[in-house]
């Protein structure tokens, strides 16, 4: 079964970080644990084991429980590493020193300890740039995502006020037909009023997305053509013309955005 961990991995991370801050030599885990435990809040008591134990997970669908390093292990060897090959270009003369003679006048079992320094230390250097250059990418092909993403909800938006200023227009153009008081307040139910629209209420009103919520319609025609004029409709029905609210929806265009009236 894996083991719930005392203190989690970010907390953990941040110790390492903030003390790489603070200490600039080779970071040791019982000086790091012993610093973390008096300056970080949430670890107190930890032990240096905390630091170097690897994770224990276990797979949801295999059941299989997988052994990793925790990021805050990963971490520190990588700040352990880069400051070794510092202290070690830092010691070598071949790439430190002044003058050239300075390097030709060690006695000869020096001069090939770091000319093998110097190879290994370009080897690890080569390394270390190409990890960068595959992160660098890595991030380049993130930041191009959340452009597109940017880009995809630009124009969203923009659909929407466009879509809010028709339905501003339309709403408009009722509120001016037949029973005005009566409309306002339907539509005021519904989070539109004149010259204005609480999208949020309209959505919640309708429960749906604003996308499929611009059919009015839909919306507005069961008030329209049954509640709104009850008597006009027996009236038009008996004469076998259209009532007045039906003649006020068909002259709208409510799919291009345009109010049509004849």
């Amino acid at each position: 079964m894996a083991r719930t961990q005392k203190y989690t991995e970010e907390l953990l991370l941040e110790a390492v970080v903030k003390y790489a801050e603070t200490e600039r030599g080779k970071i040791k885990a019982t000086e790091l644990a012993d610093w973390a435990g008096a300056n970080i809040t949430g670890l107190e008591g930890v032990r240096d084991y905390h630091f170097m134990r690897p994770a224990r997970e276990k797979n949801p669908q295999t059941g299989a429980v997988i052994v990793r390093q925790k990021s805050c292990t990963v971490r520190m060897e990588e700040i352990n590493k880069a400051r070794s090959l510092t202290a070690q270009i830092s010691r070598n003369a071949l790439l430190k020193a002044s003058t050239i003679e300075e390097f030709m006048n060690q006695p000869g079992f020096i001069q090939r300890r770091q000319i093998a320094e110097t190879r290994e230390t370009v080897d690890r250097l080569a390394s270390r740039n190409e990890n960068l250059s595959r992160a660098n990418e890595a991030l380049r092909a993130e930041n191009k995502g959340f452009h597109e993403k940017l880009e995809t909800l630009t124009e969203t938006t923009r659909r929407l006020q466009d879509t809010q200023r028709r339905l501003m227009k339309q709403v408009t153009y009722l509120m001016k037909t037949a029973d005005e008081k009566a409309r306002k307040t339907a539509l005021a139910e519904m989070g539109l009023t004149d010259g204005s629209v609480d999208l949020d209420v309209y959505t919640r009103s309708l429960g749906q997305e604003i996308g499929s919520a611009m059919d009015l319609r839909k919306v507005l025609g069961k008030f329209l053509l049954e509640d709104a004029n009850p008597a006009m409709m027996e009236i038009s029905e008996s004469e076998g013309r259209k009532t007045l609210a039906e003649e006020v929806i068909s002259g709208i265009d409510f799919s291009g955005g345009k109010v049509e009236t004849d």
